[in-house]
């Protein structure tokens, strides 16, 4: 993380809070620092990855890598005894992502997402250091009006970017059989959540 963020970081939020034995899928692990945790607490840990560099990287490091879509989770249903998703979510179709996730959860399995509020593009919009960032934060926020109101992103890279909303996310939850444990308050930008912390618990088979 970037010192411009790491005001807004939580850092006392626990993503691998996991007994030992359970199998625990980090969806977009990133340098495997979560997957590396889990595996010291010894959970089976699982590592899901779209792009195949990333993915080939992880599996050099000797961990146990996926290669798949958070859209397409590639396990049986109510087959997770825990999920990790940290910033994963913007970059897909966020609606199809929750409903993967909750439906690899056994019942009663816990989930800790990490996602971008509105927060997140906007201090790209109005203090990002050269014209390209803040054309960024500007196509997300009007991407992710355009996607609350039609359910479609905008073409090409112009939508590749959805910032996240409790309200929305909530929908998500109630619709999939997610319970939300936890919403703890971060630093903001301009009111608005830079980064959204949830835990989750599937109460639905």
């Amino acid at each position: 993380m970037s010192s411009e963020w790491a005001g807004y970081v939580l850092d006392h939020f626990v993503f691998t809070d996991y007994a030992p034995g359970t199998c625990v899928v980090d969806v977009g692990f990133g340098a495997g620092g979560n997957l590396r945790r889990l595996e010291g607490a010894g959970c089976k840990a699982i590592g899901v990855e779209y792009d195949p560099t990333l993915a080939a990287h992880g599996r050099m490091k000797g961990l146990r890598v996926l290669r798949a879509k958070a859209e397409q989770l590639p396990f049986r249903t109510a087959s997770l005894d825990g999920l990790i998703c940290k910033v994963v979510i913007p970059y897909t179709e966020e609606a199809q992502a929750i409903a993967e996730m909750a439906r690899v959860l056994k019942p009663g399995a816990v989930a800790h997402l990490e996602f971008h509020g509105l927060g997140y593009s906007l201090k790209y919009l109005c203090a990002g250091e050269n014209w390209k960032f803040r054309v960024y934060g500007g196509r997300v926020i009007v991407n992710t009006v355009y996607y609350r109101l039609t359910g479609a992103r905008l073409p090409g890279f112009i939508g590749d970017t959805l910032y996240q909303s409790r309200a929305r996310l909530e929908r998500y939850y109630r619709r999939e059989g997610l319970e939300l444990l936890a919403d703890p308050p971060a630093r903001g930008y301009l009111g608005a959540p830079v980064f959204i912390y949830h835990t989750v618990r599937r109460v639905a088979a």
